[in-house]
């Protein structure tokens, strides 16, 4: 078998694209208006803002459970990032299986309340590619059945 330069170089350019087209997305869409910010996991994840906080998660046919979260709060990653909420009565939360949620403004604003979380007890959300519920998932800590939470949020759309 003649293995040559030309057959390893096609070979490490298919093994770098798998690599490549293998590679989690964890950037989140935010659409506020005619703008449209691409925000980089790097901005949430190591956010100065990001908290742990506990809430209970209540699924179907299961007890609810307390669980911890690793977020932070969605008004105020909003601020940290510039982006304007002002004069927005509803906030508009799209999952990549196409579920979605809308939220009040009063609801968003109201204090420890509505949060984008990346990490569930000590664990970085996996996502849904991958089995898991991110790269981000939206908790709304009064939400009483955890009924309005959504899985692998990629979409914040501000109307």
């Amino acid at each position: 078998m003649n293995f040559n330069i030309k057959s390893a170089s096609v070979l490490l350019i298919f093994v770098l694209l798998l690599a490549a087209c293998s590679k989690e997305k964890s950037d989140l869409s935010i659409k506020a208006g005619t703008q449209e910010y691409n925000i980089n996991s790097n901005d949430i994840y190591q956010n100065a803002e990001a908290v742990a906080f506990s809430a209970v998660l209540r699924s179907s046919g299961e007890k609810p459970v307390e669980t911890e979260y690793k977020g932070i709060e969605l008004k105020t990653l909003l601020a940290s990032l510039g982006i304007s909420a002002k004069d927005t009565d509803r906030i508009t939360f799209n999952a990549s299986d196409g579920y979605r949620v809308i939220l009040d403004m009063d609801e968003v604003l109201e204090h420890n309340n509505v949060y984008l979380v990346f990490e569930r007890d000590g664990e970085v959300l996996k996502s849904k590619k991958k089995g898991g519920s991110g790269p981000y998932q939206l908790v709304i800590r009064t939400d009483p059945f955890s009924q309005r939470w959504v899985k692998n949020v990629d979409e914040i759309v501000i109307n």
